[in-house]
């Protein structure tokens, strides 16, 4: 096999670990109902212990990744590209909050800018598969639509966090599936655990 194919091989690895985006998936709608002060999310320490059982949850499914199809470092060329599409993500994702808010546009800034920030970082580092194409260009769309003018803009953010929390969830589902097709069933017994450095 050769070393491009490898690298990207090992990229696709670290991109589609899709069950790190469930927890985060989980705490973007938890928060937006402990801003509409939901049950028992009224309550500010219930939010943090959410926090903490995501992060908890986030170590155990790197554990379990680890384990079932070993460890891969990306190379510094990919870390660096990482890096940049990051920073371009998060640089688009404040810059559609600072518009839209700005304007006053009757759009929901916050899912806009979740799903550009998420198609921005797919694009750049592993590339865009169809189902990171179709649930996140479909949360823009729904994000961009001028239909948001006449609910508050807490209710509409609030909205905007579940709608990415949703979206997050299957994302995560659709990129396990596909590692798992690329990579195979953690009991392929073929598979073993290592580490490799690409």
């Amino acid at each position: 096999m050769e070393r491009k194919t490898l690298e990207s091989t090992a990229a696709s690895y670290s991109y589609l670990r899709g069950l790190l985006w469930i927890p985060l998936g989980i705490l973007l709608i938890v928060a937006a109902l402990g801003n509409w002060e939901w049950g028992p999310l009224r309550h500010a320490w219930v939010f943090v212990a959410c926090v903490l059982a995501a992060g908890a949850a986030g170590l155990a499914i790197t554990r379990y990744y680890g384990e079932h199809y070993g460890r891969v470092t990306p190379s510094s060329r990919q870390q660096v590209r990482a890096a940049a599409a990051t920073i371009i993500g998060v640089a688009l994702m404040f810059g559609v909050e600072f518009l839209a808010r700005s304007l006053d546009l009757p759009v929901n800034p916050t899912a806009a800018s979740f799903a550009l920030f998420v198609l921005t970082y797919y694009a750049l580092t592993v590339g865009l598969r169809a189902h990171h194409t179709i649930i996140w260009g479909s949360v823009l769309v729904t994000g961009l639509l001028p239909a948001w003018g006449g609910l508050a803009l807490s209710a509409t953010d609030n909205i905007g966090l579940v709608i990415a929390g949703v979206a997050a969830i299957v994302t995560g589902i659709f990129d396990h599936r596909l590692l798992v097709r690329t990579f195979g069933s953690p009991q392929d017994p073929d598979l073993e655990s290592g580490n490799a450095r690409a």
